[in-house]
């Protein structure tokens, strides 16, 4: 259409002259007097690119653009490790070692999250109560245990765990189906567990509820940051100490979620002979179901994944056991990279050893971020995930104009790690990724929050397009010329 639009005008301008030259001649045949008045001339004529100044500026433009996201790398601070992707409306702009294997630190969850997507938004984890029916009922003493079953909820949580975040983040009540649980019981005719509360984490391998010290190393900075990972998992499996603030992974995490259920059974009425134990539910056949409570839908769990080590690595194992592997890091890595090939995203020299980034020694790729980003469905869980960089961790660098840039980032002294998109007022998407990685892994934060090397970039994209190029006053048109002074 635009190749058509200079030829169409140059016609009309054509046809138009020459309508007004044949009534010009008919004027004059009919002896009718001149009666033309001196006029302003136009300083551009019709026919001229001045007239169309956007269409005129914009290959300038594009290039000087072009030209700032190169030099946005080609400061002396920046790491040597690093990769670079730039489109605009999915056409690359600038480029450089985009299959590079590098270390995302935390933005590994964004590469989780797009593979949690291939699960449905709708998808929720499930937690139940069951007895033995084998177990008799005798003057309102269940003879026997209760179990509680783990679904892998990753946000199964206390309300009093829950004040100790400032976020309204996604969660499961323990407390709800506590409350439940004490309901049915009462109306079964029980108000005592002549056993205990058996927690069953057997969703997941229990052998392997913590990677520290093989997946992550010392210098991951993982304890305490993200808790044992167990198919039964209550507050994240950490002990929390109200008056100091402070948590510490529990070494049993199954045994923890018991002994919580315990207690709020107590509180509820209902009295518990044994102390929690762990142990394997009953056969189906041979269960009573006395309770159950669903998560939120995981769309809102992948959300508090971004924020949460714990989660994202809870769905990490998940990824590995829809695939029908086990949920063992090893075997969940396999499948997160089958996931994202099945949605067509290039996987090649991307390797998640976790879900949260925590180890150093996961990679990934400049050119699998930006197919998670141009390729995720609009109001998708990968979608939802980019933020205004208003309210972002980079809100302080955040560059004038930038007020239609999305984002996620991660920053960890060595690492930094960015993707992100923003419509420009001309109406061209600009999507982009970053990761650098710089050469020492302790002693040095030059790669923090709103270091060089993001603010760089930042301000480069969220100057498109209009502060590239000429100035639109410079090639707009010209003023009229003035109509030369009759002599009288």
């Amino acid at each position: 259409m635009r190749r058509l639009f200079l030829p169409l005008l140059i016609l009309a301008v054509v046809i138009t002259a020459s309508v007004l030259a044949d009534r010009a001649n008919r004027a004059a045949d009919a002896g009718e007097p001149d009666t033309t008045v001196a006029t302003d001339s136009l300083g551009t004529p019709i026919v001229n690119v001045r007239r169309i100044p956007e269409w005129l500026r914009q290959p300038t433009s594009n290039q000087e653009f072009e030209e700032a996201l190169q030099g946005v790398l080609s400061q002396p601070d920046v790491p040597v490790d690093r990769c670079l992707r730039v489109h605009r409306n999915g056409t690359e702009i600038a480029v450089e070692n985009p299959d590079s294997s590098l270390t995302p630190a935390e933005l590994q969850r964004f590469v989780t999250v797009a593979a949690v997507e291939s699960l449905g938004r709708e998808t929720v984890f499930v937690t139940k109560v069951v007895s033995n029916e084998a177990s008799p009922v005798n003057e309102g003493v269940l003879e026997g245990d209760i179990w509680l079953v783990g679904g892998a909820d990753p946000v199964l949580s206390t309300n009093e765990y829950l004040t100790r975040f400032d976020d309204d983040r996604a969660s499961t009540s323990l407390d709800q189906l506590a409350a439940e649980l004490a309901v049915e019981l009462r109306r079964r005719g029980i108000s005592e567990i002549g056993g205990g509360v058996v927690g069953d984490e057997f969703r997941f391998s229990p052998s392997e509820t913590d990677y520290v010290g093989t997946v992550w190393t010392e210098t991951d900075n993982a304890d305490n940051v993200v808790g044992p990972l167990s198919g039964l998992l209550v507050n994240d499996g950490f002990l929390w100490d109200r008056q100091t603030n402070t948590v510490t992974r529990s070494e049993d995490p199954a045994a923890m979620a018991a002994g919580i259920l315990t207690d709020l059974l107590v509180q509820r009425g209902i009295a518990v002979t044994e102390e929690p134990t762990t142990g394997e539910q009953p056969a189906s056949a041979e269960q009573i179901l006395l309770a159950t409570i669903e998560s939120p839908p995981i769309e809102e769990i992948a959300q508090r994944a971004l924020i949460d080590g714990t989660t994202a690595e809870m769905l990490f194992k998940e990824v590995g056991r829809v695939n029908g592997l086990s949920p063992a890091s090893n075997d969940a890595a396999f499948g997160m990279l089958i996931t994202l090939l099945q949605q067509g995203l290039p996987v090649e020299g991307s390797l998640p050893l976790d879900g949260s980034g925590l180890s150093n020694r996961g990679r990934v790729t400049c050119d699998l971020l930006m197919g998670i980003v141009e390729q995720s469905p609009e109001g998708g869980i990968v979608s939802s995930s980019l933020k205004s960089i208003r309210t972002s961790s980079l809100a302080d660098c955040a560059p004038a104009g930038a007020y239609n840039m999305r984002i996620i980032s991660a920053d960890r002294g060595h690492i930094t790690a960015l993707a992100g998109e923003m419509t420009a007022d001309n109406g061209s998407l600009i999507t982009f990724v970053l990761i650098a990685n710089a050469d020492t892994v302790v002693g040095t934060d030059s790669l923090g929050p709103c270091n060089s090397v993001q603010r760089s970039l930042l301000e480069a994209i969220a100057r498109y397009p209009d502060r590239y190029g000429p100035t639109p006053e410079s090639i707009a048109p010209l003023a009229p010329v003035p109509a030369p002074e009759t002599q009288g």
